[in-house]
């Protein structure tokens, strides 16, 4: 574990890390959706900003993870039917 501080929105935080660029590019972009927030809505306080950005970044995720189940499937399928063509080979 390391110990770093990122900037957010005006805002040092200190963190405990495994993956320094991981997190520093986590921060970068939490700070870059907020400042795109921002210019959207100005009126919007720093917590609902970053509220807005984590409700982004988690929609982000689940399309991620959505799209990896799917190529997952699609892998897995591919196998199936890779093996399933070896054995009629092999029976022939």
């Amino acid at each position: 574990m390391e110990s770093i501080k990122v900037r957010i929105y005006g805002d040092d935080y200190p963190l405990l890390v495994e993956n320094r660029e991981l997190t520093e590019a986590a921060a970068r972009q939490v700070d870059k959706l907020m400042a795109e927030y921002r210019q959207k809505a100005a009126d919007l306080g720093a917590a609902r900003l970053a509220i807005l950005a984590a409700i982004h970044l988690a929609e982000k995720t689940i399309e991620a993870e959505q799209r990896l189940a799917a190529v997952t499937r699609d892998m897995e399928r591919l196998c199936e039917l890779s093996e399933s063509a070896l054995h009629v080979d092999t029976a022939m």
